[in-house]
């Protein structure tokens, strides 16, 4: 109701949705922890930046990288006083954790032909 609320008894709820014993966090705060860990291993991660592109090798056999999107263009296309060039960042291992159905993985599956002789992909949803 608008003004209180009603308790589900606990007897009511299936055994997933019991919370005994777990530990509830910030997902941005466990991000931030592990990419301090990982800073200090000597991992270069670059937050804020998204790549906006795979930049291959020049005999397209390896990825050389990613290139970020410019960043300060108006809706009408033009730039803005804000306006910076987007950067290549080369690496001799880039890591792609944008999920199965990103722009950089689409891409690095038509580049590679990562679909030939696959199942094809499905999902599910559950609690």
């Amino acid at each position: 109701t608008p003004t209180s609320s009603y308790n589900i008894p606990n007897l009511f709820l299936p055994k997933q949705l019991h919370n005994d014993g777990n530990y509830i966090i910030s997902l941005s705060q466990l991000c931030r922890y592990l990419g301090g860990i990982a800073e200090e291993m000597g991992v270069e991660v670059y937050p804020g930046f998204a790549a906006s592109e795979v930049i291959y090798t020049e005999d397209g056999k390896s990825v050389k990288g990613i290139a970020t999107r410019d960043v300060g263009i108006g809706k009408d296309g033009e730039r803005k006083a804000t306006f910076e060039r987007g950067v290549e960042l080369h690496a001799r291992q880039t890591l792609f954790a944008e999920g199965a159905r990103g722009s950089c993985s689409e891409s690095l599956m038509e580049h590679f032909n990562l679909r030939q002789n696959s199942s094809s992909q499905s999902y599910g949803l559950g609690i």
